[in-house]
């Protein structure tokens, strides 16, 4: 994870035909931003379009008048020192511009387009940008720390382990390869012998030819030469004839021809080359009655040679119908069969080097597992101490926590198990967190979690979406604090219905629903002091005009406003 930490932070969200908005512009700021509104005024949408714009779903359905697209643009503000960080972005702006525009719309037909600073990038580029600037938290996900599945990730989050995790991960991919093989080796030993027989009969069947093309491609003209060797032996003899005939063929006629031609070569000498033609050619005729009588002699054949030769391409044939359509499928067959029958007649050393290789490699997964037990456990013990301190300040007065760690067969992740253990009365055994925990004190745990992590994964934004729906008025000023010094290095974004949270705020946003031609609409309004004190004293009492809860409003913003820690 990439640190920012006050390195940049979210400015402003302007969202068009999307959901329940028409068309709205919210501005944030660094600190603790409240975002408040009644039940189904629209809250929870603006941040299902913020993850939309960091690459998350958009589809038709969020599009309100399927005439237009909708559109979705987040604007971020960073440092100079964030480029530097975040490599990915840089190309995609100049090293001086302090801001830079996410900008993500989708029409009805479907189409959608993604720009950074207008420059395209795909969903996936998003998605990965956003993991890094942006940590969403929904109402429910407190729920997840019910499940032990996410308490190795959380613990492991906190430990800083990326380099072990990872040199671990490789010997463990070793480590399994390495049991494969020897499962794999089991098999074959079942039925080695029966199997061994078989491929040496392969074997030996392929080895009675070179599985050459070469020496099928002769094969075949040696026999095509048997099967016609009369028809080849009476034209080669009669083309002999015709030059070396004694009366009448090409040798007597050019003896005969040079009793003219010297005849013309002495009276003319221009008709010295004619004699030169007339020397190669008896040359040439001489040279091919030579090479017919050689090519004569060679078309007899014996029976047994013939019958080799057939016997031969039979079995090329025999070959290609069993192991493969072609020579090559045959050769690659014979390659395999060979490697396979090494290893099979040599099982019982293969065996032994194969476990020598796993117990060596599981030394060492052994070895760098323990290295991440013993970061865990000493991880362990300090998130003991900042969960019970924080479970405190939040109400949990008596409050024992455990992260137990236990031994577990090799996995990816280690030979850990990992269970958050709770005891939120006195008195009370520490057990499971799924069996204990009620919903406001998961939420609690969670909001403490948090606290934890922001040290370990320092993502600059936060965003949680009523977090504190299980946490009474009682506890909410306690949770306001918490979630104020949690702003104090990050930006938070929080949609509350506790004013005693809200009051905390360093910006305020009021959503609202209104109704024009018969349609709903959201519309957000930024809130100064006095509209704030309005806002809180309705959260607390739901009427517009209780002059007790303005003054119970009034007093809740001042007391909040002291804890000034920016």
């Amino acid at each position: 994870m990439v640190k920012y930490l006050l390195n940049i932070m979210l400015t402003n969200l302007t969202i068009q035909n999307f959901g329940l908005i028409d068309r709205i512009t919210v501005n944030f700021d660094k600190g603790l931003n409240i975002l408040t509104g009644e039940t189904g005024a629209g809250k929870s949408i603006l941040i299902d379009a913020l993850q939309a714009a960091l690459g998350g779903k958009l589809t038709s359905s969020h599009i309100r008048d399927k005439k237009n697209p909708c559109v979705i643009e987040a604007v971020f503000e960073f440092s100079p020192g964030f480029l530097k960080d975040h490599p990915a972005l840089s190309e995609h702006m100049h090293p001086d511009e302090p801001s830079f525009i996410i900008n993500r719309s989708f029409s009805p037909d479907g189409r959608g387009k993604n720009k950074i600073n207008g420059f395209s990038v795909t969903v996936a580029q998003l998605k990965d940008i956003g993991n890094d600037l942006v940590d969403i938290h929904g109402p429910h996900d407190h729920q997840m720390l019910l499940s032990e599945n996410s308490h190795l990730a959380i613990l492991d989050r906190l430990s800083s382990i990326e380099k072990e995790k990872a040199e671990y991960s490789g010997i463990f991919s070793i480590y399994t390869e390495l049991t494969e093989e020897l499962e794999a080796l089991k098999d074959l030993s079942k039925n080695s012998e029966r199997e061994i027989d078989m491929l040496t009969h392969q074997i030996k069947e392929m080895e009675q030819v070179s599985l050459s093309q070469e020496e099928y491609e002769t094969l075949i003209t040696e026999s095509s030469k048997i099967n016609n060797s009369e028809k080849l032996h009476s034209s080669a003899a009669a083309l002999l004839e015709l030059i070396d005939n004694e009366e009448s063929g090409i040798t007597r006629a050019s003896l005969q021809a040079f009793t003219f031609m010297n005849t013309l070569t002495a009276t003319d000498g221009s008709a010295l080359p004619f004699a030169e033609i007339l020397s190669r050619i008896q040359d040439d005729s001489s040279e091919l009655a030579s090479a017919l009588m050689d090519y004569i002699g060679s078309l007899s054949f014996d029976r047994d040679q013939a019958e080799d030769i057939n016997r031969r391409i039979d079995l090329y044939y025999d070959l290609t119908r069993k192991y493969g359509s072609s020579l090559e499928d045959v050769r690659l067959f014979y390659s395999e069969a060979k490697k396979k029958h090494a290893l099979l007649t040599d099982l019982e050393h293969n065996d032994a080097e194969l476990k020598k290789r796993i117990g060596r490699t599981r030394q060492e997964l052994d070895k760098a597992a323990a290295v991440l037990t013993e970061k865990r456990k000493r991880t362990a013990a300090g998130l003991k101490t900042t969960i019970e301190s924080e479970l405190k300040e939040l109400g949990i007065k008596q409050v024992k926590f455990k992260c137990r760690i236990e031994p577990a067969p090799a996995s990816r992740s280690g030979q850990d198990k990992v269970s958050f253990y709770i005891s939120p009365n006195a008195g009370e055994d520490l057990k499971p967190m799924a069996e204990i925990v009620s919903s406001g004190e998961a939420a609690r745990v969670m909001l403490a979690l948090k606290k934890a992590l922001t040290k370990a994964d320092p993502v600059p934004v936060l965003v949680f979406d009523e977090i504190d729906a299980q946490i009474g008025g009682r506890l909410g000023s306690v949770t306001g604090k918490k979630l104020k010094e949690l702003s104090t290095d990050r930006q938070v974004i929080l949609i509350t219905h506790l004013p005693q949270i809200a009051s905390f705020g360093t910006i305020h946003h009021k959503v609202s629903k209104t109704v024009r031609n018969g349609r709903t609409f959201t519309e957000i309004e930024s809130l100064g002091r006095k509209e704030r004190v309005k806002e809180l004293s309705e959260m607390m009492s739901g009427e517009v005009e209780s002059g007790i809860a303005v003054k119970h409003a009034e007093d809740m913003l001042r007391q909040a406003e002291k804890l000034n820690i920016y």
